[in-house]
């Protein structure tokens, strides 16, 4: 008698064979990943090698390959734009490998069967099995045992801003980071739920050099030119770039991710989020344009600076797309304060003209310290020269810096908060206001008054702030003319804190701004001071009786 069972069971092994073999094929060693949002015509690299990309009709979407044994690095790059990579990783069971468990399970079932006759019909166990357990060897041999964490990428390609032919000078100013140490940043995650509590200053910290560093990297790659010192010399330390760019950072979100808490088995992923205020400023202190932007990023690994630093950098080229950071640097070239005036003229600043100083006795010198005052900012100190009964002062532009409030420590020792409202880099020259009434003060002549040879005094805080109105004598050394500016040179003690101090004869009426001195080994007495003549027109003062 025929014994029916047998094609059957062959034809069920054979067919699970067969079945075996597509689920393999279905799987495949790579997943199809599909890209969505990028600019068409982008390039695609996997490990480092370029990849074809299947096109998605009425999309710019693509389909590429990504191999699913081990992790593998996608990265897409378009002309204009920021790379962008991320990480595809196997964390998961292809459910089709399961599959394999079907001539397993019939090979079991032919050992159970029995002939007509009741004796037991052949047995295709060993078979199956060998069969199954070779199909789940290939499967992880090739990988297709596997699927990738994500089969959907969306990258957050920026936008390179573009940088202006022929455009001005410009150069990172500023950089304000107002976020303390101890303030919450985010977690540390272990599979979405929160392990730890991340903390700024601990889990991130920030270098505003580093930061300012950055920003004119960025900008030289960008295409602009950016000046490699922020001082042209020690009679104008000014910045040396047309317009400068001012950023505040308020708030940081910073997260770390861990897919699994054993950290042998874990993938991580860090992702970093900032809000920065960033302002255009001219020479004149002006703020050309003013917007605070967002960047973020996130980068496969665990903590770190790398995901802040692209999130900070994004945020920068959001803000410099901007068309009118663009039409700013576009104007034509030309670092002078001049062409600086003559392109962003500044409406006069009305300043009550200062009464004539009250001499005790015959010391006009002693009065005329009454009218200078120490000034404090973060950087360290100088000194100044209150020119309106309300409240203005002349000082230096080094003093200041790219501070925009001062403190002001007047000869009775009152402070006051000052505030910086001009500046004339390229004169060396700042106008601060403090909200004080009833000062003694300078009264700015119109013409040169100092000759060769005269006695002259300098008043201000050398050294240490403790020194407040500190005089030292000397005689007007000559007269300069030094890079298209006049300077009056003197032998008079100068030091560190002099800057922006009063140069006066010996009645008291101002003669000179402290600028700088010549310091170097053999050099004794070689100081400078930019003539109290030119103060009203480099800063436009109109005085008003």
């Amino acid at each position: 008698m025929k014994k029916p069972f047998t094609p059957v069971i062959s034809s069920l092994l054979l067919g699970t064979t067969l079945l075996q073999s597509c689920a393999t094929i279905i799987s495949s060693p790579s997943q199809s990943v599909r890209v969505v949002g990028q600019p068409a015509g982008s390039t695609y690299y996997v490990n480092e090698r370029i990849v074809k990309a299947k096109p998605i009709a009425g999309s710019t979407d693509v389909i590429i390959k990504v191999k699913r044994k081990k992790n593998s690095e996608v990265k897409i790059k378009h002309d204009g734009y920021k790379d962008y990579s991320e990480v595809l990783y196997p964390d998961k069971k292809n459910a089709l490998i399961y599959l394999n468990w079907v001539p397993v399970l019939g090979g079991i079932g032919s050992a159970f069967r029995t002939n007509a006759d009741g004796t037991p019909a052949e047995s295709y166990s060993g078979t199956g099995l060998l069969v199954g357990l070779g199909g789940f060897a290939v499967d992880k041999i090739t990988g297709s045992d596997k699927r990738l964490n994500k089969s959907e990428i969306k990258p957050d390609m920026i936008m390179l801003p573009k940088a202006v032919a022929g455009s001005q000078t410009v150069q990172c100013g500023l950089m304000n980071v107002r976020i303390k140490g101890g303030d919450k940043m985010g977690n540390f995650m272990i599979r979405d739920e929160p392990a730890e509590i991340l903390y700024f200053g601990k889990s991130l910290d920030v270098d505003v050099e580093h930061l300012k560093a950055t920003v004119n990297g960025s900008l030289k790659d960008l295409g602009y030119t950016v000046p490699t010192s922020e001082g042209k010399s020690v009679f104008s330390t000014g910045a040396n770039s047309r317009y400068t760019l001012q950023g505040e950072m308020r708030d940081i979100k910073y997260n770390i991710k861990a897919t699994n808490k054993y950290e042998h088995l874990a993938h991580y992923e860090t992702s970093c989020a900032v809000e920065i205020t960033w302002k255009l400023v001219n020479q004149n202190r002006q703020t050309v344009f003013e917007k605070k932007t967002a960047g973020s990023s996130f980068k496969f690994e665990r903590g770190g600076s790398a995901s802040f630093e692209d999130a900070f950098e994004n945020s920068l080229y959001t803000f410099m797309g901007n068309k009118e950071v663009a039409a700013a640097l576009a104007k034509p070239a030309g670092n002078s304060a001049a062409t600086a005036a003559a392109d962003e003229k500044l409406p006069a600043i009305a300043i009550h003209r200062a009464a004539a100083l009250k001499l005790t006795g015959d010391n006009g010198v002693g009065s005329a310290a009454k009218c200078v005052v120490t000034i404090e900012t973060t950087d360290g100190h100088g000194s100044g020269c209150i020119i309106s009964a309300d409240g203005y002062l002349v000082t230096n532009a080094h003093v200041v810096g790219e501070e925009e409030t001062v403190k002001v420590r007047m000869a009775d020792g009152i402070e006051a908060k000052g505030k910086v409202v001009r500046v004339n880099p390229d004169m060396d020259l700042a106008l601060v206001k403090i909200d004080v009434d009833g000062l003694s003060a300078f009264l700015l002549p119109s013409a040169a008054s100092a000759d060769l040879g005269a006695d002259v005094f300098a008043i201000g805080t050398p050294a240490d702030k403790e020194l407040g109105q500190s005089i030292t004598k000397g005689i007007i050394s000559g007269r300069r003319k030094i890079e298209g500016h006049s300077f009056l040179q003197t032998d008079v003690s100068i030091n560190g804190g002099n800057s922006g101090g009063a140069l006066v004869g010996r009645s008291g009426q101002l003669v000179g701004i402290v600028n700088a001195k010549l310091v170097g080994r053999g050099i004794e007495g070689i100081g400078f001071a930019i003539p109290a003549e030119q103060v009203s027109d480099a800063l436009q003062l109109k005085f008003v009786d």
